[in-house]
């Protein structure tokens, strides 16, 4: 007769009496003592996660984004070191412009003016070579492009401010950019424009401006009382005199009210901080600018050129100090504030 051949016994039918004996005939207590130990097992190893992940975290985020402007990055590290600079030349972490309430937004908008800058100054048919960059530097480290020591000094200062050489050219790049563009936006100044002589006394409610103007319309003498009671310390002893300005020198809703009076006319004007009586004295529709008046008309240009062309990017900062990453901005505070 054939063999037959034995057929093994499923593993779910084995016996498993060596497996489950040493556990035979335990207590309730005993495997309640089980479950509390394997418990605390694994809450310690969530707990080891959680540091690892942390380390992990801590390790890896000096390179991560702090400012993020369509593709271009800036990392934690890089902004700490920018911030840490722009302390130290707002007057130290003392001074009320270098907390970081007000400088880490600061140098956000500083920076991405920057990006604008070497993104966009082409448009405005501007550049900077790498001559004009270095010429920039040495300017700003007290040297010459062809001095020996060039290098040497650049090199000191990469390792001063913490940056890249590329980080640090590019910075310095936007500043002849920057520079550039202010003269290419004052050289597009009209030669002359409409404009407005006034004067005015400051006070510190429409109702004393309102009780002022009711003194004036009586026949009181409006350069006395601007000497007597005016606030602006400019121009209270020059009988209120604020000269000449042309259209778009002013914020616009004083120079909507300004320019909507005839010469010789009187008004108040309320503002949040308090309130003015302005006076026209002359008008001129196309009168020729005042030098001391370009670099402010230039400057308003240029801003609203460089806010055009931000609302075109897309911005992620994690340095919000209301609503950013609250661990990048510590780390950033910790490193730009200390020696």
């Amino acid at each position: 007769m054939p063999k037959r051949r034995k057929i093994p016994t499923p593993v779910w039918e084995r016996d498993h009496g060596a497996i489950s004996r040493p556990f035979a005939g335990r207590s309730p207590r005993f495997f309640g003592a089980v479950a509390v130990v394997l418990l605390i097992v694994a809450a310690l190893g969530l707990i080891g996660f959680g540091f690892l992940s942390d380390y992990i975290q801590d390790r890896n985020r000096p390179g991560s984004a702090a400012l993020q402007i369509d593709d271009s990055e800036y990392t934690v590290r890089e902004f700490a070191s920018r911030l840490k600079t722009f302390v130290q030349q707002s007057g130290g972490a003392g001074s009320q412009g270098a907390q970081p309430q007000v400088a880490i937004p600061s140098l956000v908008e500083q920076l991405i003016a920057e990006t604008v800058l070497l993104r966009f100054a082409s448009e405005k048919e501007q550049g900077a070579t790498d001559q004009e960059v270095n010429e920039e530097i040495a300017k700003q480290l007290g040297v010459t492009a062809d001095d020996p020591n060039f290098q040497t000094r650049v090199q000191e200062e990469l390792v001063r401010n913490g940056l890249a050489e590329q980080q640090y050219r590019d910075k310095i790049k936007a500043t002849v950019l920057f520079k550039k563009l202010s003269d290419k936006f004052t050289a597009e100044l009209p030669a002359a424009a409409e404009s407005v002589h006034y004067r005015q006394i400051q006070v510190a409610t429409l109702v004393e401006a309102d009780a002022l103007l009711a003194q004036i319309e009586a026949g009181a003498d409006f350069a006395e009382l601007a000497s007597q009671k005016s606030g602006d310390g400019a121009t209270k002893d020059i009988g209120g005199d604020a000269g000449w300005v042309p259209r778009g020198f002013l914020d616009k809703a004083t120079e909507d009210a300004l320019f909507a009076l005839d010469a010789s006319h009187i008004t108040t004007f309320p503002t949040e901080t308090g309130a003015f009586v302005y006076q026209v004295l002359e008008k001129q529709a196309d009168r020729p600018l005042d030098e001391d008046k370009k670099s402010v008309l230039s400057g308003k240009a240029m801003q609203e050129w460089l806010k055009e062309k931000r609302d075109g990017l897309t911005i992620t900062n994690a340095m919000d100090t209301t609503s950013g990453d609250a661990d990048k901005i510590k780390y950033v505070v910790k490193h730009a504030y200390t020696q």
